[in-house]
């Protein structure tokens, strides 16, 4: 038997790769996986953890569920790698040819995997589908997005997309005129669980590095929209999502990288001569509007935020 019939046979032999890259998620990550294998029961599957060198229960609560679930592989990273490059690491090791994008502050709702498998295989164009994803209090979480343009950044950073919520024109990027409820073929759902074709996965060689933490997501959608694709938002099927857990824990950084990742998208996908003046205005604004950012997030530390529908 050569190398690539052995590899084909271990592919067929586990049909789904679920990737969940940890970061101090020692108050969901147990839960997480306990929800998973009672589907992967019925499902031949693997849960593939990749843990960015957690500094608090974590890794001891990951080594506690490998002892107990043959489905599960966890690799402990020395360093904090980052979103992109833990899920790549763990798209390596991955047998499945289907891929779960799985965030660790999710928890998996009975019969979910079974039917965006099936829904994932009607189509040859379908490349990725993804669920609703809903508060631990039942509420959906409008994840939902447009690909970003360069107006999108000027309705949001003059608060246009704030006073006109709702606008299909003034909030087009969150989709603010979107009605979750509906199934509809969309351009990015949230990267937080995203059922993509292995094949596809691998072939567009996993997340772009450039993004190691946020628009990873917005990115590979682009890049499976640009293969020819298609990307389905399926709300009958249902994952509890608590959303940002990792986030909250270094606000400042992560609102600095999530900046940064945005300017990057504008970089790599509007690159056009005519678009690059554009591209310099979008970067000043986003770097300049790092300023009121940061100083509300120090001025206001500690403090819980309003209620959310979005993530």
């Amino acid at each position: 038997m050569t190398k690539d019939q052995a590899v084909g046979d271990a592919q067929r032999s586990i049909y789904l790769s679920v990737l969940i890259v940890t970061y101090n998620s020692s108050q969901t990550i147990h839960a997480c996986v306990e929800s998973l294998i009672p589907e992967l029961n019925s499902i031949p599957g693997e849960i593939i953890i990749v843990d960015n060198n957690s500094t608090d229960d974590t890794q001891i609560i990951l080594k506690e569920l490998e002892t107990q679930h043959s489905e599960l592989c966890i690799k402990l990273n020395r360093a904090n790698r980052g979103f992109a490059s833990g899920n790549n690491q763990a798209l390596s090791l991955a047998q499945g040819k289907q891929i779960l994008i799985l965030n660790p502050d999710t928890i998996v709702q009975t019969g979910v995997l079974a039917g965006l498998l099936d829904e994932l295989e009607k189509s040859e164009q379908i490349g990725i589908v993804a669920p609703r994803l809903q508060f631990p209090d039942g509420r959906i979480q409008k994840t939902c997005r447009r690909f970003p343009r360069h107006t999108d950044v000027l309705y949001n950073i003059f608060g246009l997309a704030y006073f006109f919520p709702q606008s299909a024109h003034f909030n087009a990027w969150k989709m603010g005129d979107f009605d979750h409820e509906n199934r509809c073929q969309v351009d990015q759902p949230a990267g937080a669980a995203l059922l993509i074709k292995g094949e596809l996965f691998r072939n567009l060689k996993g997340f772009d590095l450039n993004f190691p933490m946020f628009f990873n997501d917005v990115d590979l959608c682009k890049r499976v929209k640009d293969t020819g694709f298609e990307i389905w938002y399926l709300p009958e099927y249902v994952i509890k999502h608590f959303g940002g857990v990792s986030v909250k824990q270094a606000k400042i950084k992560m609102t600095l990288s999530s900046q940064i990742s945005f300017f990057r998208y504008f970089e790599k996908h509007f690159t056009r001569f005519h678009q690059q003046p554009m591209n310099f205005l979008i970067g000043v604004l986003l770097y300049l509007s790092l300023i009121p950012r940061i100083i509300a997030l120090l001025l206001f530390k500690g403090k819980s935020k309003s209620t959310r529908d979005t993530l």
